[in-house]
């Protein structure tokens, strides 16, 4: 009845370890940066696509080091707290821009944890159901809330030695746009289950 997909959870974690190495050189491309710098950038922007856990970046940016992608030095601050500054080596640029070049030809896999549970609520409640709908709802006004204030906000958002980042800002904002028409779409999405569960 069901096209069974199988997926190599090896290459899933691989992908996944790659892809957080080449948003970590993304955003040391535009300037030298703190692990603690790095993660709440990446909170701020690519995590609304793409999350990372904090002790995720510390582990790749070790490795990444040992492969010569990045470099680090301490640095005394005013706090008199000494923290490691990353800097993208040329190899590390290099590696960045043949990722960046090179097409994806295929489509990722999705993974909404949300619609697993409604491709398996046939025997729930419907009430449970719409329960869960409305908070999914709630969920969503308030991300598409967010996008918007970042909409606002994304002019002046960068690093401070980026510099001039019109360029970058132009793709930023496609990114964000494409968020911005994901939560119409699910928004519209959870009105039309709402209606079919209560049988509408």
């Amino acid at each position: 009845m069901f096209i069974h997909y199988h997926i190599d959870m090896s290459i899933l974690t691989e992908y996944t370890v790659a892809m957080l190495k080449y948003i970590l050189l993304g955003f040391l491309d535009y300037g030298p940066m703190t692990g603690y710098e790095l993660k709440q950038t990446i909170d701020n922007s690519t995590g609304h696509f793409w999350h990372a856990h904090h002790s995720q970046i510390y582990t790749t940016l070790r490795q990444m080091e040992k492969d010569g992608l990045v470099s680090s030095v301490f640095k005394s601050s005013e706090d008199a707290l000494r923290r490691r500054i990353y800097t993208i080596t040329e190899s590390g640029k290099k590696e960045l821009m043949e990722w960046l070049d090179t097409p994806m030809e295929e489509i990722q896999p999705l993974k909404e944890d949300f619609l697993v549970r409604m491709f398996f609520s046939g025997k729930r409640d419907p009430q449970k159901v719409l329960e869960e709908l409305a908070i999914q709802q709630k969920l969503h006004k308030s991300t598409s809330k967010v996008y918007e204030k970042m909409q606002d906000a994304i002019c002046h958002y960068g690093h401070p030695q980026t510099g001039n980042l019109s360029d970058q800002q132009k793709y930023w904002k496609l990114t964000l746009e494409m968020g911005i028409m994901y939560e119409k779409m699910y928004q519209e999405w959870l009105e039309k289950a709402i209606e079919v569960v209560k049988g509408k």
